[in-house]
């Protein structure tokens, strides 16, 4: 009896572990194929999807298995046969991963639908395996009397499990130790809670915890290649890179990469035909404020813009207020440490940029949004009617708001539906193609806007003169032609950017 006892509770402990390996095999394979394909909706489904259609079919074939071969050597080889595949992925993801360097807008789409079959396949036998477990365990346990409560216990015991396999990885080990230790974190657990419970195999099993601590020594220490990388790390929302460009500039790149969020060059140099940043410097002249003006950014990233405001704005305002919001507090750190930014440019918020622009009682006179939770994906929530209301709350008289859009040409569906939007609250919305490689900045106001005249900002301030006569020059009226009014109930951005991203990828080269 007390044999028996002790056996269930073991039992119970084991189902515990290997649901928790189960929802930590599920997180980690939606932040190892962040870096390539971000984490949109789509991803997270088909990610989903296959976990799910691993486990039904697990439980399956773990159900017929246990009628047939019920054995407690069979039970705990599983979790050594599963860690070994887990201890594996990284190298299979180096090898899936090798042809998209380039970043997912320059990559052509068989490749990436290859290597987003091919990893997601990757994760597949694990889950597969673990989810055999169930089956086995019950009818090891179970008598004819107690089969409902042991069912019924060691399910609730799993369930428990997963619970810690998701908050465990999401809050702890992935944003601390990283998502390829904590695979491996999880590869050596389940091949040690297999092998001690394998009598005669249990010894030569445990030999096989050397292959997680090989990988861990093998690999290469970069998660994703990139142009001359200093520094790299995965935060609570994201994977970051901070990668070295000619000229000493400095770029922080961030998940499936394809652009820019932040830069730094040497002395805070402009360059005002090659990116965007320069443009938003205008704003506070094209609205009504006066000698004293206040700014909010809303995805500020590491900081170029309300930095570059400080620099080269603040001198020539008697008063200039800068709020800075950004979700994600290490890519605020990174600014401090490699982006040349500092508390004095900013107020740093550390929030979600809607929460913020509803709750604030401050004003501004001019509204930037810049965010993209994934590297190419606008957060849905920062696109719709709704949100544009909210700025608008939230501006003084002649204020504007501008937002970055990433389309491939003006007629693109999702800016088309943005600019829709900004006028379905606005007046006046303009358009600006800002070169580079897909950059258009939205400009609306309920006041009739123009770019300051380059020869008033020869006097007012020097620095921005080449700026104003590339944004005079781009700048026009928003004529909208197709697209559709994004509102918190319907704003499908997500697929207007996979079909852009579809397009460019699929166009011949």
């Amino acid at each position: 009896m007390e044999h028996s006892k002790r056996r269930s509770l073991g039992a119970h402990a084991f189902v515990f572990l290997t649901g928790a390996a189960v929802m930590a095999t599920e997180m980690c394979a939606s932040r190892f194929i962040a870096p390539w394909f971000g984490t949109s909706m789509i991803v997270w489904a088909v990610i989903i999807a296959a976990v799910m259609a691993a486990m039904s079919l697990g439980y399956w074939l773990g159900g017929r298995l246990a009628d047939r071969r019920p054995s407690w050597d069979i039970l705990y080889s599983i979790p050594v046969a599963t860690g070994v595949l887990i201890a594996l992925i990284p190298l299979a993801g180096r090898f899936f991963f090798s042809h998209l360097t380039a970043g997912i807008l320059s990559t052509p789409v068989e490749t990436i639908a290859l290597s987003f079959v091919g990893v997601v396949a990757v994760f597949v036998p694990p889950v597969f395996l673990l989810a055999m477990v169930s089956p086995l365990v019950i009818r090891l346990l179970a008598t004819e009397d107690r089969l409902g409560r042991t069912a019924g216990s060691l399910y609730a015991v799993s369930t428990l499990g997963s619970i810690a396999g998701t908050l465990v990885p999401a809050f702890g080990t992935i944003p601390f130790i990283g998502t390829r230790e904590t695979m491996l974190l999880c590869s050596g657990t389940l091949i040690l809670l297999g092998g001690m419970g394998l009598h005669g195999k249990g010894r030569l099993s445990l030999l096989l915890l050397f292959l997680p601590a090989a990988m861990q020594a093998l690999l290469p220490s970069a998660v994703k290649p990139g142009t001359r990388l200093l520094h790299e790390e995965e935060s609570l929302y994201q994977f970051l890179q901070v990668q070295q460009r000619g000229g000493g500039t400095v770029c922080l790149v961030v998940n499936e990469g394809g652009g820019m969020q932040s830069i730094a060059r040497p002395g805070d140099a402009l360059r005002p035909y090659s990116t965007y940043y320069e443009s938003y410097l205008l704003l506070p002249y094209m609205s009504s404020a006066g000698d004293t003006a206040s700014v909010l950014v809303i995805g500020a990233a590491a900081g170029t813009i309300p930095h570059w405001m400080a620099v080269y704005l603040r001198p020539a305002f008697g008063r200039l207020d800068i709020d800075a919001v950004e979700i994600d507090p290490a890519a605020v750190r990174l600014g401090h440490e490699w982006f040349g930014t500092s508390p004095g440019d900013a107020r740093e918020i550390i929030a979600d940029g809607r929460i913020f622009a509803e709750r604030t009682g401050d004003t501004y006179d001019a509204i930037i949004t810049d965010v993209y939770s994934n590297q190419i994906y606008i957060p849905f929530h920062l696109a719709t009617l709704e949100y544009f209301t909210a700025l608008r709350d939230r501006l003084r008289p002649g204020g504007v708001v501008a937002m970055n859009v990433n389309a491939l040409d003006e007629d693109s569906e999702i800016l088309q539906s943005i600019g829709r939007t900004l006028g379905s609250v606005f007046v006046h919305v303009y358009v600006a193609y800002l070169g580079g490689s897909y950059n258009y900045m939205l400009v609306a106001s309920d006041s009739p806007l123009r770019v300051p005249p380059p020869d008033s900002l020869a006097v007012w301030n020097p620095p921005l003169v080449e700026t104003a006569e590339c944004l005079s020059g781009a700048l026009r009226d928003f004529v909208p032609s197709g697209g559709m009014v994004l509102t918190d109930n319907r704003a499908p951005v997500e697929f207007m950017t996979d079909a852009m991203i579809a397009q460019e990828a699929g166009a011949p080269r």
